[in-house]
């Protein structure tokens, strides 16, 4: 009998994050649901379709502990990683001309940086076997975004990380692609809905928001993929905005 290939699932309690789940599950891999939200994991997992191949561990990739210890508690189990999503972050508002050092460095922190702690701990139970890492960027890290100078630039990090992991990476058999989700229908979009409804929509030459299973249809071709020829590229998913 051949072992399960495994997934991993970061911020996977929130829009994106759960439609990977509900894909990856129904494409026959064992997915490890990590999020910093241990009630949302719960209730992620009772209305899992597929509960005995979801396992769920909670862990918060702007702890840097947090992760090495969710990485050391995988690898006990599992002894391997193939597939690693990096769903989790934020959006905050920050003015340029604001001094709001605190929301900078949250964003940052969730954003980037912990997308590089992820990488690393969980690249190096994959470097074992090979894999495929597909990290969730956004649209904003190509064209910028007014009033969200650090969540832009965070991203763009992101598709910069994409990049040099994939040179990087690609002698262990590991390549690594991107995602740019233009505005999605998740809760984090909510509190912006009616301003980007009215704004950012007649810019969209679709004339609507994506839902989040449209994105995770992406992200399970990037990361099922058989050929590793593909690495290092950021794939746009934003019904046009970036070519407006």
């Amino acid at each position: 009998m051949s072992e399960p290939r495994v997934a991993i699932i970061t911020g996977a309690a929130g829009g994106i994050g759960r439609a990977v789940v509900r894909r990856l599950l129904r494409g026959g891999f064992h997915v490890v649901a990590t999020d910093h939200a241990a009630e949302s994991l719960r209730e992620l997992a009772q209305v899992s379709e597929d509960q005995p191949r979801l396992s769920c561990e909670v862990m918060d990739v702007a702890d840097v502990d947090s992760v090495r210890r969710a990485a050391a508690n995988l690898d006990a189990a599992w002894h391997r990683v193939d597939v690693l999503v990096t769903c989790a972050g934020v959006f905050q508002q920050v003015s340029a001309l604001k001094d709001d050092a605190e929301a900078v460095e949250r964003v940052l922190r969730i954003n980037l940086t912990g997308t590089l702690h992820v990488t690393t701990h969980f690249g190096a139970i994959m470097a074992r076997t090979g894999g495929r890492i597909v990290h969730v960027s956004s649209i904003a890290g190509l064209t910028g975004a007014a009033l969200a100078g650090p969540y832009a630039a965070s991203k763009a990090g992101m598709v910069a990380l994409t990049q040099s992991h994939a040179r990087e990476l690609a002698p262990h058999g590991i390549s690594v692609n991107a995602v740019l989700p233009g505005y999605v229908d998740t809760p984090m979009a909510a509190p912006m809905r009616a301003t980007l409804q009215q704004f950012v929509m007649p810019r969209v030459p679709l004339r609507r928001f994506a839902q989040p299973d449209e994105v995770a249809e992406v992200i399970e071709f990037l990361a099922t993929c058989k050929t590793p020829y593909l690495t290092g590229t950021a794939i746009p998913i934003d019904g046009g905005l970036h070519v407006g």
